[in-house]
């Protein structure tokens, strides 16, 4: 046999070979087709298992038609998934949106990735763009899907499952989706990624996007992360962005505290206070401060010497703690943290009653520290009240029911903590 015969015969056989190929595809279109009309399964088997191999052999894989049958085959396997989910949930979860929700969480989200992959194929070999708006259809409907499977898994609280959805949506809209791009920061912030929720929170800051809340959940994030130097670099940063928010004050002064810097979260407290004097919580922060301050612990919690401004601090406190139970009458941490300033004032004026050997001045010391129990009684009682299950909230009261002498009183709270 010559040579010329030789080559002759192979070329034949890649010519053979292509065309086996290009059946591969029109049988993948046929059972396709058949699989829309019946619904049977082996139908859509047989497409994908065709499909498949026409989009990894070298002679088809690099054409536009070949990877956009392959979008629109694993788009539909993606939704045959999802519509099988639905209907095994139908007698479990009557509420539809419930139901579409717990299918999404369900049905699997490979075949969006496969899908997406011969989308973006079809658009590389597509040079003359013949199929750019069925592949763009496509493209559309798989963020969609993406989107929906995050939010599923986002209101089931899985917000480690949501990130990877909501981060393909993104990929796939672009930049130009500033939700998405939302989405993604505030997933990974709550499933403390914080490597992928500083990289989103960032992006937003650069689209100045969410203006100074932004700016503080990065602050967040970064203190998460154990980097206060990057979190007072951030801080600075949104004051001078957005010098009026008082978001990024209130940030800034937990930052204060956080960092034990009393003078300056002080300082923000009263520009925080000065822009929203009716907020409760305000006040509370800003009570504790002068609170801590009059009391002062070590690194082992252990008090030490009262400062000078003592009993300034203290009305300081107090009047702040007033206010606060003024705007909100049931807002129990102040009331427990009032009741427990007047207990501790007691005692301090209890010792230095103590230490009085006149009994005339003692018996007036000793009224004075008689006088703070007194107040914290009717306030402690009312903390407990609204948290009638708070074991610190009673003992605080059995030990003011013993200074003032009622047993009746310290039983009856006995018996409540034996319960509790």
């Amino acid at each position: 046999m010559s040579k010329k015969t030789v080559i002759f015969f192979i070329a034949t056989a890649f010519a053979i070979n292509g065309f086996a190929q290009n059946v591969k595809i029109v049988n993948a279109k046929n059972y396709l087709r058949d699989f829309s009309e019946s619904k049977d399964m082996e139908s859509l088997n047989k497409a994908k298992e065709n499909i498949d191999l026409a989009a990894a052999h070298p002679d088809t894989k690099e054409q536009a038609k070949t990877q956009t049958l392959k979008a629109q085959v694993y788009m539909t396997i993606f939704e045959n998934s999802l519509r099988l989910e639905t209907e095994k949930l139908m007698t479990v979860i009557t509420d539809p949106n419930k139901r579409n929700l717990a299918a999404y969480q369900a049905a699997s989200s490979a075949p969006l990735a496969e899908a997406y992959a011969g989308c973006l194929a079809s658009k590389t070999f597509d040079t003359k763009g013949n199929y750019t708006s069925e592949v763009n259809s496509y493209i559309a409907k798989i963020a969609s899907h993406y989107e929906n499977k995050a939010i599923a898994d986002y209101n089931a609280k899985k917000f480690a499952d949501a990130l990877p959805s909501f981060e393909k949506a993104y990929e796939i809209n672009g930049a130009k989706d500033t939700t998405t791009l939302g989405n993604c920061a505030l997933v990974a912030d709550r499933a403390a990624i914080f490597d992928k929720a500083k990289l989103y929170y960032q992006k937003m800051i650069d689209n100045k996007q969410g203006l100074g809340n932004t700016y503080s959940s990065l602050v967040n994030v970064c203190l998460m992360m154990k980097d206060s130097v990057g979190a007072m670099e951030i801080l600075k940063k949104g004051r001078t962005a957005y010098p009026n928010d008082i978001n990024l004050v209130i940030t800034e002064t937990n930052y204060f505290l956080k960092t034990n810097n009393s003078k300056e979260a002080l300082n923000n407290l009263n520009i925080a206070i000065g822009a929203k004097p009716t907020d409760a919580n305000l006040y509370l922060v800003r009570g504790n401060i002068y609170d801590n301050l009059a009391n002062p612990k070590d690194a082992s919690n252990k008090d030490m010497e009262k400062p000078k401004e003592y009993d300034n601090l203290m009305k300081s406190a107090e009047t702040d703690y007033k206010k606060a139970i003024e705007l909100k009458p049931d807002y129990f941490d102040a009331l427990y943290n009032l009741g427990v300033l007047y207990n501790n004032h007691g005692v301090v004026l209890n010792k230095i009653a103590d230490q009085i050997t006149d009994n005339a001045k003692y018996k007036t010391a000793n009224d004075l520290a008689l006088a703070k129990f007194t107040n914290a009684l009717p306030v402690l009682e009312k903390a407990l009240e609204l948290n009638p299950k708070d074991k610190n909230t009673m003992f605080a009261l059995k030990q003011i029911y013993a200074r003032t002498q009622q047993p009746d009183k310290v039983k009856e709270i006995n018996e409540r903590l034996k319960n509790n």
